[in-house]
């Protein structure tokens, strides 16, 4: 049997939590009236006993996109979780946008300057992104994956500010960011990407 096994993704076997993941995207499917209490009893048990990502696909196929079944987790490069990626500037303009990869630590350090990360096309490489970022003085615009969580915690003294638009609690399987540091004086904007130019489109970036 190769790595990745003889029928491909699909016949990976699942862990607890992926079947404890699919479970709650059937309880919040019932909840909304998209699927009846019978059915999501039969999907609940059929979910409990999958051994495969293959079992558990069907359950959420005809659920909205977004909601299936995770995939299989990427394989990070040996010591992906203590791999730290550093941007610095002093007065000037930090960007990251497309398709960029993203270690389980990110460290920012751009006072008085413009900061500017997407992370909607990044490949993340652990499932919580640890970003510390300094903007003191400065201006941090982050652009979240749809559906992924934020916990923030800086330092917002002398006048800084904080404004985030998305859920703080973690829902995997969405990225979930742990956010310190410090925007004294500055401020920090962390947001899905927006339909509408109200944010001077610079998310609007794909």
């Amino acid at each position: 049997m190769t790595a990745d096994g003889a029928g491909g993704p699909d016949a990976m076997r699942a862990s607890d939590l992926d079947r404890e993941q699919v479970a709650e995207i059937l309880r919040q499917a019932a909840t909304e009236g998209r699927i009846t209490l019978d059915e999501l009893d039969e999907r609940l048990d059929l979910a409990y006993r999958a051994r495969t990502y293959g079992d558990l696909r069907p359950l959420t196929a005809d659920l909205p996109a977004g909601r299936g079944v995770p995939a299989p987790a990427r394989q990070p490069g040996a010591g992906a979780v203590d791999r730290t990626l550093e941007l610095r500037a002093k007065a000037g303009s930090i960007a990251r946008r497309g398709n960029w990869e993203v270690p389980g630590r990110v460290v920012v350090s751009n006072p008085y300057g413009e900061t500017r990360l997407n992370f909607r096309e990044a490949t993340l490489l652990t499932e919580v992104v640890d970003l510390e970022i300094t903007a003191s003085w400065g201006d941090a615009k982050i652009v979240l994956p749809d559906g992924a969580t934020a916990a923030i915690n800086v330092d917002t003294s002398w006048f800084g500010d904080v404004d985030s638009r998305v859920p703080e609690r973690p829902a995997p399987p969405a990225p979930h960011f742990r956010i310190t540091g410090a925007v004294k004086g500055g401020a920090l904007r962390v947001r899905y990407k927006t339909r509408f130019d109200d944010w001077m489109g610079w998310d609007n970036w794909d």
